[in-house]
């Protein structure tokens, strides 16, 4: 039986995709999208709702998406789906048909995702995590101070004009994807949201984080949850601790 589901789905989704470019023989994606994010703040799901939706469209462009980590290295030829934790400054210079969906949440919340992942995912997928975040310090410094640099990556997306860069809050997703659909010029379809499980944080860790990243996660506060990046958000992200 569930074989036979899967059939029917797969086979679903083909005939869906075939109607949208008979009906609609013009819309193919003209965009390459960027899903950047402070890291552990809905950016994976992002980034594969995006993919689905390119599929949709596009059939020829299914397996036109990757990670990476150093923006400099990406080509940006639409239509093409990046994920990225890197810094926007590679950007100022890109073409005209780059866009960006900057997901953030809780630093804290993610600090402590990170943390958890060491037991879920290994040593090597953390490292590999603070390359990507270009940390500061080591996992053991995870507790003693912005090692992943979140501060910076809100400051830095939240601001940035070169390109046009949707910010979107983790809890925004679901509610905001009638905004998130026009912005990328396709139909923006998220999983089901699933409450995340609580991590288990020892005290002490709990109240070292708490010095490191409520400061941060006031400002986050501040910031509207859905938003398009721009200058007039400096005031506010000028409030994070460098």
């Amino acid at each position: 039986m569930k074989r036979l589901l899967k059939k029917w789905g797969n086979s679903l989704r083909k005939r869906r995709r075939r109607w949208i470019q008979i009906l609609d023989p013009g819309s193919k994606p003209d965009k390459c999208i960027i899903v950047a994010s402070n890291g552990r703040s809905g950016s994976t799901l992002t980034y594969q709702a995006i993919r689905e939706a390119l599929a949709l469209r596009d059939s020829s462009a299914a397996n036109s998406f990757r990670f990476v980590s150093r923006l400099e290295e990406a080509t940006f030829e639409a239509p093409f789906v990046y994920k990225t934790h890197d810094f926007p400054d590679a950007l100022a210079k890109k073409p005209f048909n780059v866009r960006v969906l900057f997901c953030f949440g809780s630093a804290k919340d993610s600090a402590f995702s990170v943390y958890s992942a060491m037991d879920r995912y290994g040593a090597e997928w953390v490292s590999k995590h603070f390359y990507n975040l270009h940390a500061t310090g080591t996992f053991d410094d995870l507790f003693k101070k912005d090692v992943l640099q979140q501060a910076r990556q809100i400051k830095e997306w939240a601001t940035f004009e070169d390109v046009p860069v949707l910010c979107v809050h983790y809890d925004a997703i679901w509610d905001h994807k009638a905004e998130i659909s026009e912005f990328i010029g396709m139909e923006f379809q998220p999983p089901a949201r699933k409450d995340r499980e609580p991590k288990r944080i020892p005290d002490d860790l709990c109240l070292a984080a708490n010095q490191v990243y409520d400061p941060i996660d006031r400002v986050i506060g501040e910031l509207p949850k859905v938003f398009l990046a721009s200058k007039e958000y400096k005031e506010t992200v000028d409030k994070l601790p460098n």
